[in-house]
């Protein structure tokens, strides 16, 4: 918005794209989830910068096509900011700790146990321990996360890459977070249900990505069961999906899916809180088996 065609880092003929997709379909952008995600540090929401990003985003959805593939505008000189959104706005980050700091615990784990073999004799007994793990010591059932486990425990080595097994020390934690936040956002923003619960409108989402791995945990999907949370928003979903695992057979799948059903009737009515102590212990932990 500010540097046009001198802008770097971009993908111009995407961002054309984009803008000239949006001008012609009758598609809502809201940015809401991604700016939490750019303007949270440390548990606390940068107002200046969710402002600033949204302002940017709002003139980008506003300005004609046809100007902006011209970049026949100029941000500071064109865009008029008649009411300040950031005032009253409540720090999201209480409502969202719990699912991202589940999320990350959970990857930490499967980091853990991939660092101890990933050979084919491995892959079963890998995949037990997770299991055992999520339920015994997290208390939470994370199936997004346990595809991913599947996928890495199972031989798919593409999804290395989304647990930094292969990233320099340095770059683990970051990457780590990151993936739990792109959890985070698929898993909401693919989902009405759930955000007829936290925006209160009952909209058809849409997600977009450019990461084949990420697209991968969640494509091809059948939502057969949803189990209302409550306030809490803690709601249970069984799925089914496609499964392809080079060192994991059918029967193995089989008898996995019947212990998640089992597990899943037998906790139906447990009201899990979210215990910030013991996640952060956890958490330690699980960062120093990883050397973070």
């Amino acid at each position: 918005m500010d540097y046009g065609k001198k802008a770097t880092n971009v993908d111009l003929k995407k961002i054309l794209s984009f803008k000239q997709y949006l001008e012609n379909n009758p598609v809502t952008l809201s940015p809401f989830f991604g700016l939490i995600e750019l303007c949270l540090k440390d548990g606390n929401l940068d107002k200046h910068k969710y402002s600033d990003f949204k302002n940017r985003i709002d003139f980008f959805r506003q300005i004609p096509f046809k100007d902006f593939k011209k970049f026949k505008y100029n941000f500071s000189r064109d865009f008029h900011i008649f009411k300040t959104i950031t005032d009253n706005l409540p720090n999201p980050y209480q409502a969202i700790e719990p699912s991202l700091m589940n999320s990350y615990c959970t990857l930490l784990k499967i980091r853990s146990i991939a660092q101890k073999g990933l050979q084919k004799q491995n892959a079963e007994s890998n995949i037990d321990s997770l299991f055992s793990w999520m339920i015994n010591e997290l208390d939470c059932m994370r199936a997004v996360e346990y595809k991913l486990a599947l996928n890495i425990f199972g031989g798919n080595t593409a999804f290395r890459k989304m647990i930094a097994l292969d990233s320099k020390s340095s770059n683990v934690k970051k990457i780590l977070i990151g993936t739990a936040w792109d959890i985070y956002h698929s898993k909401n923003t693919t989902n009405s249900f759930r955000l007829l619960q936290i925006l209160g409108d009952n909209i058809l989402p849409y997600f977009v990505t450019n990461d084949s791995n990420l697209f991968g945990l969640f494509k091809k999907y059948n939502l057969t069961l949803i189990k209302d949370g409550g306030k809490d928003l803690n709601s249970s979903f069984i799925i089914n999906s496609e499964f392809d695992f080079p060192h994991l057979g059918n029967d193995f799948i089989d008898k996995q899916n019947r212990k998640m059903m089992e597990c899943f009737v037998e906790r139906r009515n447990n009201n899990s809180k979210y215990d910030k102590q013991k996640m952060d212990k956890l958490i330690k932990e699980l960062e120093r088996e990883n050397d973070l």
